[in-house]
């Protein structure tokens, strides 16, 4: 990625995050603004445990030999329930409205679903196979060609 398009998206985030504070401020009180932004923070914090458990059931349960399919479908989900947690933590409202976003089950499934069809549309040379549908042959010698 060029950086000075990270640079000027960050430049964005950092102006959205101001604006949004404003706004909340100037419609509950600074005060309230503190105690809301300081909520949205530990309300993270919380979550975060709670995920992190649940992605250890899961990498175990994979370990297992889940199909690869539904163990790969909650890893997606606890991913994005973990980046909802971390936007939490983060100080500004416009983080928190989208880790709160995060938090509704139908928002992730959709973005799932979004993140899936991209997916598939890759290279269409590649075969992506499960570890149990492939194995290993020799390597046959390769034949050198006669000038």
């Amino acid at each position: 990625m060029n950086s000075k398009l990270v640079g000027a998206a960050l430049a964005a985030w950092i102006v959205l995050e101001i604006l949004a504070f404003a706004l909340v401020v100037r419609a509950i009180g600074l005060l309230a603004a503190i105690a809301l932004a300081i909520g949205a923070s530990l309300l993270g914090l919380a979550d975060v445990r709670r995920l992190l458990d649940f992605l250890r059931t899961r990498v175990a349960a994979k370990a297992k030999g889940e199909s690869a399919a539904d163990a790969d479908g909650a890893m997606l989900d606890g991913a994005l329930q973990a980046l909802g947690s971390i936007l939490l933590i983060l100080p500004g409202f416009a983080s928190d409205f989208v880790g709160l976003a995060l938090k509704s089950p139908s928002v992730r499934q959709s973005l799932a679903q979004r993140l899936r069809s991209r997916a598939k549309t890759g290279d269409p040379r590649l075969i992506d196979l499960d570890p149990r549908e492939w194995r290993r042959e020799a390597r046959r010698p390769r034949r050198s060609v006669a000038k």
